[in-house]
């Protein structure tokens, strides 16, 4: 509200000035100042909406940290696929495969990582993928 007051009161004075000394060109000269405190102002927002359009990893999680925290997870051998996004602007997900010895899973191992991953980076919404190490059930095995 204190910036569209600012603008209003910038329209005001603008026009105040104008008829006090007949300049004409301070109405465009105005109009540049309003555009770039709009600008600058928003620029934060923009900048988000356009890393919410591109699936991009939310600044303030860093990637490295959670795929380190990951492949040092007991059990865990390796992890591809792993994607960090922002569903909202609020609301961060990320989904991983991890390369277990064993693909046994019980709910405890993956409430743990669930709730490290949201304490530790933000991340609430989380989708795991558990697979053997022996690459004959891994995703990425192709059958001939």
């Amino acid at each position: 509200m204190a910036a569209d007051a600012g603008v209003s009161l910038g329209v005001v004075a603008g026009g105040f000035a104008i008829n006090m000394t007949g300049w004409l060109w301070i109405d465009p000269a105005v109009s540049l100042i309003i555009v770039a405190v709009i600008t600058i102002g928003t620029w934060g927002l923009l900048k988000e909406a356009f890393n919410l359009s591109m699936d991009a990893v939310p600044s303030d999680i860093n990637p490295a940290e959670v795929r380190e925290y990951l492949e040092n997870i007991p059990g865990v051998k390796k992890i591809h696929d792993l994607h960090i996004w922002a569903m909202s602007a609020t609301e961060p997900a990320l989904t991983v495969h991890l390369v277990k010895e064993d693909a046994n899973v019980n709910n405890h191992f993956l409430r743990d990582i669930c709730k490290d991953l949201n304490e530790k980076f933000g991340i609430g919404h989380t989708t795991i993928q558990i697979e053997e190490e022996d690459g004959l059930h891994s995703c990425t095995h192709k059958s001939v």
